[in-house]
């Protein structure tokens, strides 16, 4: 087998070891991928409108760049949410349940019932409130999860069949996350599969940076990924 497997082998559910990666080659990476995903972002886009077209898929109503709820919130803070906050987030729940360290593999659990939970009830996540305040409380005891039971997860998470499915799920689960960027109320399945599909796409491609070099990196990649569109609406 590859001791040094690639994207596409990853992608088929090959462990990718980790820590073996110098500074530079993951600054490469980083970029690389980066430009990856504005491909997908273009190429995708062109899909649907030649699918729009053809009459295969639905006009839809996107929130854009910014979403509509924030566009009246001073711009530091719609750079703070959008740049920082939601990749920190993001990241550490999808991809950091990819994560065989122990203890990020914890604060992905909270992230994630804390996103979830909020999602539910209808909250902005990324304000504090005493309502979010006290879901977060809540979804920190997980940091407290037995570790026999924790070390049981992470152990099964290290066998292909069960990493393949780990690493599909989080990217699928990724996309359907930004359901709500778009007016689906008129859609077909169709349309909201081709609008979802590059987070999805890209969502498996911050998985692979956060396997091969860390969390920390795919962070720094999604802040990259989130930023320049702010540049160009500023």
């Amino acid at each position: 087998m590859n001791n040094n497997p690639g994207f596409f082998s990853f992608l088929k559910g090959y462990p990718i070891p980790a820590g073996q990666s110098t500074l530079i080659s993951k600054i490469r990476l980083t970029i690389l991928m980066l430009i990856a995903m504005l491909v997908v972002n273009t190429l995708v886009a062109g899909l649907q409108m030649m699918m729009l077209r053809w009459g295969i898929t639905e006009p839809i109503r996107s929130s854009g760049v910014i979403p509509e709820y924030m566009k009246g919130m001073p711009r530091y803070r719609i750079v703070l949410e959008i740049v920082l906050l939601a990749p920190v987030l993001e990241e550490t729940a999808f991809r950091g349940i990819l994560q065989n360290n122990e203890r990020w593999f914890r604060i992905a659990l909270v992230s994630l019932a804390y996103l979830i939970i909020c999602r539910i009830f209808g909250l902005n996540f990324y304000e504090l409130s005493w309502a979010t305040i006290g879901i977060l409380c809540a979804a920190s005891l997980l940091l407290f999860m037995r570790k026999k039971y924790t070390a049981k997860i992470i152990d099964a998470k290290t066998r292909t069949p069960f990493r393949l499915i780990l690493i599909w799920l989080s990217a699928v689960a990724f996309g359907f996350w930004h359901y709500y960027n778009f007016d689906f109320s008129q859609a077909g399945i169709i349309t909201i599969a081709v609008s979802l599909m590059p987070f999805a796409i890209n969502g498996l491609l911050l998985s692979y940076v956060a396997v091969k070099n860390g969390l920390s990196w795919s962070i720094l990649l999604h802040v990259a990924n989130n930023a320049w569109p702010m540049l160009l609406w500023f």
